[in-house]
């Protein structure tokens, strides 16, 4: 679990021992369901708690998914665990209504906008990403209902359900085959909900485990600290738009929030995300635009208090090795460090004194990144051993020549059937 023990982390996990200490749990329900908490997540601070697993053993469950289980159970006899009065069940419950409430409102909002299935399935990303909950919905009426399917630990990539359906009984196969089967991707992580059509998103990037790995920083190490005064930020690649809507629904103190992608259609997915997890009155009343083209320091002919930017980080073999590949294979997203280098170069002009950039890249690239870092700035990296994820990027798993080059760097290797790295982000600033 990724935990920087945050000031807004410290005051819940007060609240919630309080509660189970005290056997009322109002004021952990209350806390979790206030407006400002959006990006909120009560898991984080139930797991780092050091007898969470007492907690659900006391309760009759070895783990919890097999509470999640027992939650299926509840809907269906439309069992209320309130009435049994243990606080420990009263917290749970209480964890369990606050997802479901935020992602009906969610998946409500963003079906306004978006051409989202009346079924269909949602990842949910715990803070701290210790797990992914994966939830089956069917919109009856105006409202969803939700059903849990199955739970990742540790998940190290996005979307990935080819790779737990082996180990899932026959119901829960089918349940994800349909899922997949829709087209549809949607990702849910600290308060917004990301969908991307795949018949229609041909070329948008992502969601990734990258996108989601740089939202839980930001919510950590950024929206849950009480003393920022940081009041402009450009992502750089927003792709489908999980930064930037996180960003612009996150950070209270911005005003002025640009974003720019390669790819129109990314700007596009990026422009009905926000749209779909906005309140009308902040969509109208923050600057926020959305650029079509390639990053240029000259662009915006201003600088920033934020930029932040996942960048292609993979190394190329030589520079005309592009000519073998296609867009289909997100090229363009994954291979070659140019611009890495444009941004580093640029950096004393498009970041104020006080600004920060938030840049991640891979075990392949980190010590480029870091060489390149220009005089005047430093840096430090919040995972400072990094984030392990699989190594899943079809353009180099398709040529052999490219990832035997990665291999012997030292940056992807190999574990049973399956290739990883690790990921790397990195705060740079003024000295």
């Amino acid at each position: 679990m990724i935990n920087f023990e945050s000031d807004k982390y410290k005051e819940f996990q007060s609240i919630l021992t309080n509660s189970i200490q005290s056997g009322n749990y109002e004021d952990w329900a209350r806390v979790l369901d206030k407006n400002e908490n959006s990006s909120a997540d009560g898991f984080i601070n139930f797991f780092s708690l050091s007898n969470s697993d007492q907690i659900l053993k006391k309760l009759g469950f070895n783990n919890l998914k097999e509470w999640l289980e027992q939650v299926n159970e509840w809907n269906l006899e439309i069992h209320d665990p309130r009435n049994n009065g243990e606080p420990e069940a009263l917290i749970l419950y209480q964890l369990w209504s606050n997802l479901i409430k935020n992602l009906t409102i969610s998946v409500r909002n963003s079906r306004l906008i978006a051409d989202i299935p009346r079924k269909g399935g949602v990842l949910y990303y715990l803070g701290g990403m210790s797990k992914c909950i994966i939830l089956k919905y069917e919109i009856v009426s105006a409202y969803p209902k939700f059903h849990f399917v199955d739970l990742i630990d540790n998940p190290k990539s996005v979307f990935d359900f080819w790779g737990i359906i082996s180990f899932t009984g026959t119901k829960e196969k089918n349940i994800l085959k349909e899922i997949l089967s829709t087209g549809h991707k949607m990702v849910y992580h600290r308060g917004v909900l990301i969908h991307v059509d795949r018949r229609k998103d041909i070329e948008v990037f992502g969601p990734t485990i990258d996108t989601i790995l740089i939202a839980e920083i930001l919510t950590q190490q950024l929206y849950e600290t009480e003393n920022l005064n940081f009041e402009s930020a450009l992502e750089i690649g927003c792709g489908n738009g999980l930064i930037t809507v996180s960003m612009a629904k996150n950070f209270g103190t911005i005003n002025s929030l640009k974003s720019i992608d390669i790819n129109f259609g990314s700007v596009n997915c990026c422009h009905r995300n926000l749209r779909g997890n906005l309140n009308a009155y902040r969509f109208d009343h923050m600057d926020i635009h959305l650029s079509f083209g390639n990053f240029q320091k000259e662009l915006f002919g201003k600088s920033f208090d934020l930029i932040v930017c996942n960048p292609p980080y993979i190394p190329l073999l030589d520079e005309s090795f592009d000519r073998f590949h296609s867009k289909r294979d997100y090229f363009e997203a994954v291979g070659g460090l140019s611009l890495i280098d444009e941004i580093m170069n640029s950096l004393s002009e498009v970041l104020t004194r006080k600004g920060k950039l938030l840049i991640l890249v891979s075990s392949v690239s980190i010590e480029y990144t870091l060489s390149k870092i220009p005089n005047g700035f430093s840096y430090n990296l919040p995972i400072e051993d990094g984030f392990e994820v699989f190594f899943d990027v079809e353009a180099v798993l398709n040529n052999p020549d490219w990832l035997d080059f990665l291999a012997k760097s030292g940056g992807v290797t190999k574990k049973e059937n399956a290739y990883y790295h690790k990921l790397y982000p990195i705060w740079v600033y003024n000295k």
